[in-house]
Formats: structure tokens, sequence, C-alpha cells
């Protein structure tokens, strides 16, 4: 059963305090923004959780529980956004999302990875990226003087949602030409980063897919690979030393690298054209889950210790502060906080969509209430993903503004 047995200490250690749903009660603002878990809050059933989904994990290690009948469903709906893994490790260590994967892997082997998520697998497959677009075309948006630096040792790193947003890669493009980075582009050798594989249990795919982009680093002589996607970023932190060894790789979001190149006074940026409230939305796979992932392997032994010491990843080392400096040095920008931020901030909802899209759209709404409610006339963040889902039309429409694109319309032109 996949690598279920590797978790069996979080399965029986659960004692069901709930933690997993809430905010920290110390941060706790009041009743409303309080949950961390949309999945439960949605659905209101334990079973939707993180604690409803480690007793799952434990009945299908017992033998106790078979899949269909919507189990697979539930086990996917939930987007993985590792909100009841950090609030878990504010109580306790145990790894309750890593014990997410393992059951999804287990699902994957039984054979019921849900339809669509198998129709973006095989697009992967067959054209390297999620959306199935002929992969000739992943650089079409290009302009055709456009030229790299062919001996730089940094790549950028485009992405799968260089088809559907090509203004954030040339925004990321025109923030690095203007700061005077070297860089390259992939071109043909740029395939998908791999998230939407091992985050959904497709271990064997993932780890093939994975070790190729590796290599394909390494034989560009990439020491530095740069991604405006906060899905790639969170990918080649969180996922790649699962499966790969990424040793003397380094793995950098356009916000660290911009708010580096602001505060050495490398970019010039003009004022705004009026004044304007924002608030910040913290991509689950920019913050909480970009640590980078420490491989474990040793004994738990009475009262949980780990021997030897294992590195846990807490969420309070993902990439908060840079995208809010980016923010406070656009004058005329106004940042406010909305209740749950940082390692607690909301899940937009967009790796829902394909299993349960009602639920999707509902968490994506309640992310724009939670935004309004906060005074901003806009929100701001840095995943196209996220984009997906906060910037389309529906209840609490507010506008939504991709910080990447908004720091490279500031730029002065050069005279």
């Amino acid at each position: 059963m996949a690598n279920l047995a590797d978790f069996k200490y979080t399965m029986e250690s659960c004692n069901h305090c709930g933690q997993c749903k809430w905010i920290l009660p110390a941060r706790m603002k009041g009743w409303d923004f309080a949950s961390v878990c949309p999945l439960h809050e949605f659905h209101g059933f334990d079973a939707y959780s993180g604690q409803g989904l480690i007793q799952i994990a434990k009945e299908r290690l017992d033998g106790k529980l078979e899949y269909g009948d919507g189990l697979e469903t539930l086990l996917y709906a939930c987007p993985a956004c590792g909100a009841c893994d950090i609030n878990c490790k504010s109580v306790r260590d145990m790894e309750v999302l890593d014990t997410i994967y393992a059951l999804r892997e287990d699902c994957v082997e039984a054979g019921y990875l849900p339809e669509p998520l198998r129709r973006t697998a095989a697009n992967v497959e067959e054209t390297h990226n999620i959306y199935g677009k002929p992969h000739s075309e992943r650089f079409a948006w290009l302009p055709p003087d456009f030229r790299d630096d062919p001996e730089a040792d940094t790549a950028l790193f485009v992405g799968c949602s260089a088809y559907r947003y090509p203004d954030i890669a040339l925004a990321a493009i025109r923030i690095l030409r203007a700061g005077g980075v070297k860089f390259k582009l992939l071109r043909e050798d740029e395939w998908c980063c791999g998230a939407p594989l091992w985050r959904t249990g497709q271990r064997e795919a993932a780890e093939k897919l994975i070790r190729r982009n590796v290599d394909t680093f390494r034989r560009h002589g990439i020491q530095t690979v740069i991604t405006a996607c906060a899905e790639c970023f969170g990918s080649f932190r969180g996922g790649y030393p699962r499966y790969a060894d990424t040793e003397g790789l380094e793995f950098k979001h356009i916000t660290q690298v911009a708010a580096e190149l602001l505060s050495g006074g490398k970019l010039r940026l003009r004022k705004g054209d009026e004044p304007l409230r924002v608030t910040y939305h913290d991509p689950c796979m920019l913050g909480r889950l970009s640590e980078k992932y420490v491989p474990w392997d040793g004994e738990i032994r009475p009262y949980g210790l780990h021997v030897p010491e294992k590195v846990w990843r807490r969420g309070e080392h993902g990439v908060y502060e840079e995208p809010r400096e980016i923010l406070r040095a656009l004058e005329g920008v106004e940042l406010c906080e909305m209740t749950r931020n940082l390692e607690e901030a909301l899940c937009c909802g967009a790796a829902a969509r394909d299993v349960d899209p009602e639920f999707a759209a509902w968490t994506a709404a309640e992310r724009r209430r939670e935004a309004k409610a906060a005074g901003a006339q806009a929100i701001v963040s840095c995943c196209p993903f996220c984009r997906d889902a906060l910037g389309s039309d529906g209840e609490n429409a507010l506008p939504y503004l991709d910080l990447t694109v908004l720091l490279a319309e500031r730029l002065k032109e050069e005279a």
C-alpha cells in the first residue's frame, strides 16, 4: 500500500483535537475567518479534514476500507494546501500532509485516480504541459527579436502557465533584464515541473519526470532556477528532493529576486496613476509549502522522538516578506492584511476545481469575501492558479492583480 505504513505514527497519534481545522486561538480575531481548512468548513463533516483523512488512511492501512462510492472524490477534493499540517505542527509534530500524499499514492495504486486528473497526467506525458497544448508553442509568446544569455548559469523556468498567462512570463523577463540579471530559457527542453503528478500520488510518473528535469538543468549548466509560478517553486523546493538529488541547484521565485534587486537599487520605479488599497494572498506553494523538503529515514521512539533528528517543515520559512516588500515599494499602493495570512492563509481552492468545482468556487468566493472585509480594493498574488481562482467572475468579485505584472508595469523606461 504505497508508503502508508511510514505514517503509522501520525495515524495512531492523532487525538482529534481539531487544531487542523482552525487558526491558532492566539491569532483568532473572531468566529468569522477562523477556519483554515476550507474543505471542512464547506462540507462540515470530520471526514473532510486533515483529521478525517488521517483516520481514512488508518482504515486503509488496517484493511478495513475500500475505494469507491465517492471516497476518491473526497480525497482529491482536498486541495492539499497544507494548512491542516502546519496547524497540527503548532500542537505536536506529525506529518498530516505527507499522510494525505501517501493515501493518494495508495489510491493511484488501487486504480481510482479521478478521470480529470488522469487526463492531466496524459497531457503531461504526451505534450509536457498540463493543458495538452503543442509543446512547440510553449514559448510562442516570445518576441521574435528576443535574445537570452546562452552562457548564463541561471534559467528562467516559465512553467505550463505561460500558455495561459504569457504576460507573467514577459513581466518576469522584463524585471530580470531591468535588474541586469543574466539568464537563459530552456526552450524545447523545458517540460512541466511535475507538481500535478507528485501531488496527486502518481509516484512513478513523477519520479521519471523530476529526474529528467534535474538532469536537464545539469546538462545546461544551470545552478539557479528562477520561476514566476508559485506551483513550480513549491514543487522544486518541496517536491523534487523527494525524488532526486538537487544538491548544487538553487531555486528562487521571481519575487525573491525582485526584492533583492529593489533593495540593491537596481530597479527604478515610477509612480502609480491612482492610490490603491490592496491585500496580498499568500499562495500555498509559495508560502507554507515552499520550505525545502529534507528526506528523513530513521526510528520513531516513544513520545515521538525521531532518531536521527528530523527537519520539520512548519511553514514559518516560506516566501512571505519579499512580496510584501515589493508592494511597499510601489508608491501609492497601500497594503492591508487579511486575518488569515502567512502560514495560516486560506487556500484559493484552485487545486480542487477538476474534482469538486462547487467547493472550489465557494473557496475562492470565501477568500474574496475576506479580502473585502480587510478593506481591499483589489487582491494581489503571484500564482497563476490563484489567478485562475480569484480572478474569475463570481460572488464577491474583486479585481485580481498579479504581483509580477504589477511590478513590471511600474518599471521606469530607460532613457
